[in-house]
């Protein structure tokens, strides 16, 4: 989402008793973790402890905590913390339902910034979902864990169940940051298990994802590139591809859609706002938004994209939000935190104790928040979703990273029109084809229409909002099996 809705949607955040609080205990050392350490690593640890049951009666006559018996559907796996000094990152991990030990390895980060991938878990493409009553779980039949092994991570620090020990407890300082972590948790997973470094490695997110995954990817490339250059071959991280779904990547190219997506039929079942006299004071503001984020984009000053932020939100979102209707999908009304109800049910899940220690979270952490305002502010006083990441999607894309981005024609926040404006101005080698293909090459698939050439490939999900796989799973896991052997999209 834009950093500036994110921020504006804090108040509803507060009251749906969603924010992360600030934790100054130690974590969990106990004999059941196994911990790893690298020599080229030695600020960071990693430390898991298997899925050690099957079901729920193994859970209860072993006394041990296993996350299979509070997820339906889930397969054998780890839970655990990557470790840098008081900073622990969470994760959880399943093997693939398929071929685990040919299937490929799969990263799973929620966007925000500042969200848990415990949504991801549990609402999306997890191996299960909440019910109602925030008391059970049922099997996800279209998890992706059906074509990967994945993991769930939640980052940056102060998200979900990753958390500051340290008696100055803080948050993330940006994306470029966090790049660094995910490239020792990587190379710490390897460590451990050596087999799985013969897998493919992708890095799939949304939303905010745009800003991470791009970043992240690059500076594995860099850091490959790096150790081949040294001689050290056995070090590179397989990074085959990414995927994006609704991403954030450009403000300046991607502010005024939502003028698009709230006054015009671009999606099929609009305006969503018929006043024309509200249409028309939108339509005005565009040009000086769009003027506000060039001065930012040439002076990256944190208070001149401030007033960027707040001007474009004022002049193009609000008008949106005051529709009630939802930020994530314009087809429904905006109920429950973050406008789902099934947000409600994850937190109210995963802070029952049984499933916390099923899930093998530190005591540390004393709730379980959705995401958290704070890691959204740290952000933003740093500037990160200021900067486009255009030059690193530019830059793995010429290094031959395989890029699929695909979009939910129904979310306004991160909408498609946006999307498809930054792709069809983002310059890489493969650029004029690429434009040349969505123009006369477009083809229909399960989800929609598609799209692409060479290592870039795009999707548009008709009738799915911000959540792809939340709300077209079949047509997400389609997607997501073809992606990951190299087949097109059908």
């Amino acid at each position: 989402m834009l950093l500036s809705s994110l921020l504006i949607l804090a108040p509803a955040i507060v009251a749906a008793g969603l924010l992360q609080q600030p934790l100054q205990a130690p974590f969990d050392d106990d004999d059941s973790y196994t911990v790893v350490t690298h020599d080229a690593h030695p600020n960071h640890t990693l430390r898991l402890r298997p899925h050690n049951a099957l079901n729920a009666l193994d859970f209860h006559a072993n006394g041990g905590e296993s996350i299979t018996a509070y997820c339906e559907g889930a397969t054998p796996g780890y839970t655990g913390y990557l470790t840098s000094g008081t900073k622990h990152f969470y994760f959880a991990y399943f093997e693939s339902r398929s071929s685990p030990k040919e299937d490929p390895l799969l990263m799973w980060i929620n966007g925000g910034p500042g969200c848990s991938s415990m949504m991801g878990l549990l609402m999306e493409q997890g191996p299960c979902r909440v019910n109602e009553h925030g008391n059970g779980t049922t099997k996800n039949p279209y998890s992706w864990i059906e074509a990967a092994n994945m993991f769930f991570l939640d980052q940056p620090l102060g998200v979900g169940f990753s958390y500051d020990s340290g008696p100055n407890a803080g948050h993330s300082n940006g994306t470029k940051a966090a790049a660094t972590d995910i490239y020792a948790f990587m190379r710490l997973w390897y460590q451990q298990f050596p087999e799985s470094q013969l897998q493919s490695f992708s890095i799939s997110g949304e939303s905010y994802g745009g800003h991470y995954i791009p970043i992240f990817a690059s500076y594995i490339v860099e850091q490959n590139e790096l150790s081949i250059y040294q001689g050290r071959p056995e070090d590179v991280i397989p990074l085959k591809s990414v995927m994006i779904g609704n991403g954030i990547f450009d403000p300046l190219r991607q502010a005024s859609s939502g003028w698009d997506m709230t006054c015009t039929n671009v999606t099929g079942i609009g305006p969503v706002i018929k006043d024309k006299a509200v249409c028309a004071k939108m339509a005005a503001s565009i040009d000086r938004c769009e003027y506000l984020w060039t001065a930012c984009y040439d002076h990256p000053d944190p208070y001149i994209c401030d007033v960027a932020n707040g001007y474009c939100n004022d002049a193009i979102d609000e008008p949106y939000f005051k529709t009630g209707l939802n930020y994530y999908d314009i087809s429904k009304p905006c109920n429950g935190g973050l406008c789902y109800e099934e947000v409600d049910w994850i937190v109210k899940y995963l802070n029952r104790q049984e499933v916390r220690d099923a899930f093998g979270v530190d005591k540390a952490v004393k709730r379980f928040d959705a995401c958290s305002n704070q890691v959204g502010r740290d952000f933003n006083r740093v500037g990160d979703g200021n900067t486009p990441t255009t030059t690193y999607t530019t830059y793995i894309l010429n290094k031959g990273v395989k890029v699929l981005m695909y979009v939910g024609t129904y979310d306004w926040i991160c909408n498609f029109v946006g999307n498809e404006r930054f792709l069809l101005a983002l310059p890489w080698k493969g650029d004029y084809g690429f434009r040349h293909a969505a123009t006369y090459e477009q083809k229909e698939w399960i989800g929609g229409q598609t799209w692409g050439f060479e290592n870039l490939r795009y999707a548009r999900v008709q009738a799915a909002g911000h959540m792809v796989p939340f709300d077209k799973p079949e047509a997400a896991l389609s997607m997501v099996k073809s992606w990951l052997k190299g087949k097109p999209l059908e």
